[in-house]
C-alpha cells in the first residue's frame, strides 16, 4: 500500500532525512519510535507532502504523491488522514462543524450524509454527546480525540498520526490511547504512528520501525525489536522494558 524510498530532507545544512526505505502493508498498524530528534515526525508529515522532502518517493497505491500537483495532491489527501499533535481545531468552530469541515469537498456525500458521518465518527471516540461543544471546553484529551474523529470522518483507508498524545497531560493520555487500541482493531484501516509510548505500541503495532539519526536501523514485530534487538537504540529500548 505504501512504500517509502530513499527519503531525505534537510533544513540548512542539518541533515533530518538520511535516506528512509520501510514498506506498510494494507490493514498493518506500524509504530515509528526513536529517540527525540531522529526524524520521526518529518518522516510521517513528509508522506503526504505536509513538509515537503528534498529527494526520494512515496509511493501510495501504486502512484508517487511527490510528482503529484497540488490538485491532484489535495485529491489524494482525501484517502489519507491525519492526526497532528496539536488537536489543530478551529475554536470558532463546535465540535460537530470542526469535523463536518473535513467533508466539505466529499461532493458524493448529501448534507445528511455528511452529518451521520460525523456523529459515527464522535461515537467512534466516544464524544457522541458532545456535538454543540466549542474547542474551548473540551479538555486536551477531548481535543485530541475530536482530531481523530476529524480524520476518521474521511473513511481513509491510511490514517497517520504524529505522536497524538504528545501534547497531553499524562492522565489524559491514557483516554487518548483507549480510543487509539480501538481504532487499530479495525484491521481494514492501516496505521502509521509516531509515539513515544512504549506499552502502546507494545500492545498494537504489528510492526515497529525504530529510527535513530536519520534512518531507520531495525524493524520487526514489537517482540523481536524490544527484546531481541541488534541496534544501539534498539537496545536502550530493551534496557527501558527491563527497568518497567
Amino acid at each position: 500500500m505504501l512504500k517509502v524510498r530513499e527519503l531525505y530532507k534537510s533544513y540548512g545544512e542539518v541533515q533530518i532525512l538520511k535516506g528512509v526505505n520501510f514498506d506498510v502493508s494494507q490493514g498493518e498498524t506500524v509504530i515509528i519510535m526513536g529517540p527525540s530528534g531522529c526524524g520521526k515526525s518529518t518522516t510521517i508529515r513528509c508522506i503526504n507532502r505536509l513538509t515537503e522532502p528534498d529527494g526520494g518517493q512515496i509511493i501510495y497505491k501504486g502512484c508517487d504523491l511527490l510528482e503529484l500537483n497540488q490538485a491532484e495532491l489535495l485529491k489524494a489527501r482525501q484517502d489519507i488522514g491525519f492526526v497532528f499533535q496539536n488537536f489543530n481545531l478551529i475554536d470558532r468552530l463546535t465540535v460537530f462543524d470542526n469535523i463536518m469541515l473535513a467533508l466539505y469537498k466529499q461532493d458524493t456525500l448529501s448534507l445528511t450524509d455528511k452529518e451521520a458521518v460525523v456523529e459515527d465518527s464522535l461515537n467512534q471516540v466516544q464524544l457522541g454527546d458532545f456535538s454543540n461543544r466549542y474547542p474551548q471546553d473540551l479538555s486536551g484529551g477531548q481535543k485530541q480525540r475530536v482530531a481523530i474523529a476529524r480524520a476518521l470522518a474521511l473513511k481513509p483507508d491510511l490514517m497517520l498520526l504524529d505522536e497524538p498524545t504528545a501534547s497531553l497531560d499524562p492522565i489524559l493520555v491514557s483516554e487518548v490511547l483507549e480510543v487509539l487500541e480501538s481504532i487499530t482493531a479495525n484491521q481494514n484501516r492501516t496505521l502509521l504512528i509516531v509515539t513515544h509510548e512504549l506499552d502502546f505500541a507494545y500492545r498494537v503495532a504489528d510492526r515497529i520501525l525504530l529510527m535513530d539519526n536519520g534512518k531507520i536501523v531495525e524493524e520487526g514485530p514489537p517482540e523481536q525489536v524490544f527484546e531481541n534487538p541488534t541496534s544501539e537504540v534498539g537496545k536502550k529500548y530493551n534496557n527501558l522494558i527491563r527497568d518497567h
